[in-house]
Formats: structure tokens, C-alpha cells, sequence
């Protein structure tokens, strides 16, 4: 289990995290959602007790990460945003290496992350340098998980990898939660939350949403619309929107214009186009948040 509480972080003057109280519970998994500059990586880095100079809290297995760090590395496997293995060494020799750390046995691995070692055993013999960004990533998943730990954190782990592979790594991932493994991973793909038990949606240091992606969708308090709208009539349509009454707030959504609006809102033809109620995803609600924080002109 991972427990976060009252986590703050200041780099300088500039507060990075604010107050995060957070937990991930034995056999869940947690999206970490958030734009860039959110904190994820911050936070990655002191639930992996690589960063001890922080405010708060926080345990893994019920080991407070900073009294007892030895004790919550030996149940941690992490996987960082940057390709941090040996790239001189072939994947075996990687393996090796992390196994024989934690006093392990390499060849363990073939049971502990089936789904992704099957891809990798044939190239055991190739440098890791000379491996895809897919491959790469497999590889260090497979090294973070071969002391058999009881958390994983994941910072980006799919990013720039192909499809067949982010299937690889998400059909782990569930089979670790099987397994009564805790998931921490950040990602920026929405299909990839969905999966998960539960989002953690954090921006500029603070939490902001935190429930199961249905929960989530179920919170969303206004009515959604979606309009047509090809790139011609983008001004002509932002002009409009800007000033009919009702209307919260909009954005493109592929070729469409979506609008947020209260029960003020008539739903007439906008630009001769008539507006449709839409249901909302989970893009929307991060969408309908954010604006909720910017500052109205």
C-alpha cells in the first residue's frame, strides 16, 4: 500500500507540491494524470525515496519512506520517466545486475512479468542501447519487478511506445493488481486511465480530482453540447459563443465545438448550427476543471 499525506515540495521559492494526501490501496491501480509541470515526477521521486527533502508523510507497505527507507526500497519497483539502465549492457546482463542487488534470481523473472519477457527473452543477448523505446521500456519494467516487489511505480512508462506494446504493458500491470501488487503509474493517455481503479488528477501540485474514472464522470455539474465545426468557421463560431448567454465555456473536440453551459443556455441554433447534448468523458471533466481555476477576463 502506498500512503501520502500532507506532501509538500519547494524547489526554491517555487512550490512544486502542495499538500498531496493521497493512497493506493493493496491490489489497485492509480493513473497519476496531470499536464506537464504538474509535480508527477516530483512526487515519483519521493515515494521512491530518492528525495527525502520534502514536508508530510509517506509510507510504502506501512514503512515510513524516510525512517525506515531501506525497509520500503526492498518492496518498491520503479520504473523513472528517463531510460535509466546500463546501455552497455545486454538485457540479460541488465537483469542480472538489478536481480543480484536485491540478492534475487534473474531467471525468476519469466514468472514474475510473463507478458513482457516473452517479447524480450529473444534479444537477452542484444545491448540495451540498441533496443526500441518499446523494448527499452519492457526491459526496465522487467527490472523493477524482478525482486517481486509489493508496489510499482510507473512514471510514464508508455510514452512513444507502439500500440502492441502498451498493450503488453497494461496486460502486466492488471496481472500484477491480480497478484495484490499497488500501481502508481502517470500517463498521459485517457484510454489508459480508464483501465485503472481509480485517477489522480493533479495540477500545479494540488489534487484536484481523485475517484474512479465512473466517479469521475458521474461528478460533472453542467450540461455538455457538441457542435460542428469545421476550421472556416472557428472565429466566425468563438464569436458568437463568447457572448451567448448561458455558456461557461468551449473547446475544439476533433471536428467538433464542445460547450459547456447552465440551465440558462436555450440550445437555438448557434451559426445556424443547432446544438447537441453530449456525454461527457473523462477529458471533458479535466477540461470543466482547469477552466473552473483560470481566470475569467
Amino acid at each position: 500500500m502506498i500512503a501520502a499525506r500532507g506532501i509538500s515540495k519547494r524547489f526554491g521559492p517555487r512550490q512544486v507540491l502542495k499538500d498531496v494526501s493521497f493512497q493506493v490501496e493493496d491490489a489497485q491501480i492509480v493513473a497519476l494524470m496531470g499536464a506537464n509541470g504538474a509535480g508527477k515526477s516530483t512526487l515519483f521521486n519521493i515515494l521512491a525515496t530518492l528525495d527525502p527533502d520534502f514536508t508530510g508523510e509517506a509510507s510504502i507497505g506501512g514503512f515510513d519512506i524516510r525512517t525506515q527507507a531501506r525497509d520500503a526500497r526492498c518492496r518498491i519497483g520503479y520504473v523513472p520517466g528517463r531510460f535509466s539502465l546500463y546501455g552497455d549492457l545486454t538485457v540479460a546482463e541488465n537483469l542480472a545486475f538489478f536481480a543480484g542487488a536485491y540478492g534475487c534470481n534473474a531467471a525468476d523473472i519469466e514468472q514474475l512479468s510473463p507478458y513482457l519477457w516473452r517479447s524480450l527473452v529473444g534479444f537477452s543477448d542484444f545491448r540495451a542501447d540498441t533496443l526500441s523505446g518499446g523494448m527499452k521500456q519492457k526491459l526496465a519494467i522487467c527490472c523493477a519487478l524482478v525482486h517481486n516487489p509489493s508496489v510499482l511505480l510507473l512514471d510514464e512508462p508508455t510514452v512513444g511506445v507502439d500500440p502492441v506494446s502498451r498493450h503488453d504493458m497494461w496486460q502486466e500491470i492488471g496481472a500484477l493488481r491480480d497478484k495484490g501488487v499497488s500501481v502508481l503509474v502517470s500517463t498521459h493517455y485517457l484510454d489508459e486511465a480508464a483501465l485503472s481503479d481509480k485517477i489522480l488528477f493533479l495540477h500545479q501540485g494540488e489534487i484536484l480530482l481523485f475517484d474512479s474514472p465512473a466517479g469521475i464522470i458521474g461528478s460533472y455539474q453542467h450540461r455538455l453540447f457538441s457542435l460542428p465545426c469545421q476550421p472556416a468557421d472557428l472565429p466566425r463560431l468563438e464569436a458568437a459563443l463568447a457572448t451567448e448567454p448561458g455558456v461557461l465555456d468551449y473547446y475544439l473536440w476533433g471536428d467538433q465545438m464542445h460547450i459547456t453551459a447552465d440551465n440558462t443556455f436555450h440550445g437555438a441554433a448557434i451559426c445556424g448550427k443547432i446544438p447537441v447534448p453530449a456525454e461527457p468523458d473523462i477529458e471533458d471533466i479535466f477540461i470543466d476543471t482547469l477552466s473552473e481555476r483560470r481566470p475569467r477576463v
